[in-house]
């Protein structure tokens, strides 16, 4: 009769247990280094190119770990310039100056003091170049030449009704 609540609590335990390791998530996944901040920000809309791409981790980076691509809206043309430069929390890296208006993707992996693997990706989009300027010169000729003609249609008028 000792023996039943005795396995029964075993039971218990074990299906605890079981039911914990099932539940939990991996160890690592509260350490990993995350993206805090970005210059440029993360999912911004930009109307001039940055000349460089700054990304800042949680936690301190390995130096020489850190890797940085950074894809054009096709995809593929990568536009970083040299190797990236590390920060005690950070790298940054130079970019070309950037082509076609659309979405970049910044492609980062790297290794933390923890000695775990980070990696993700930022975006941000360059707007296509704006026509205001080349718009505002046609509309003052446009404005110009409509009152010319008004003027001049006034002063014949005018003219006719003193003869």
């Amino acid at each position: 009769m000792r023996l039943r609540p005795l396995l029964a609590m075993a039971g218990a335990v074990l299906l605890s247990g079981v039911l914990m390791l099932l539940c939990a998530g991996p160890a690592h996944a509260a350490e990993a280094n995350m993206l805090t901040t970005s210059e440029p920000p993360a999912s911004a809309t930009l109307a001039t190119p940055p000349r460089q791409i700054i990304l800042n981790f949680r936690w301190r980076i390995r130096h020489g770990s850190t890797v940085v691509t950074v894809l054009g809206p096709d995809g593929v043309t990568q536009w970083q310039q040299d190797k990236p430069v590390e920060t005690d929390r950070g790298v940054g890296v130079g970019l070309r100056t950037l082509g076609p208006a659309g979405k970049y993707a910044v492609n980062y992996q790297g290794r933390s003091l923890r000695g775990l693997w980070f990696h993700g990706t930022m975006e941000f989009v360059l707007a296509p170049p704006s026509n205001v300027a080349g718009r505002l010169p046609l509309a003052w000729i446009a404005s110009v030449l409509l009152l010319t003609a008004g003027g001049t249609m006034l002063g014949i008028r005018l003219g006719r009704i003193n003869q």
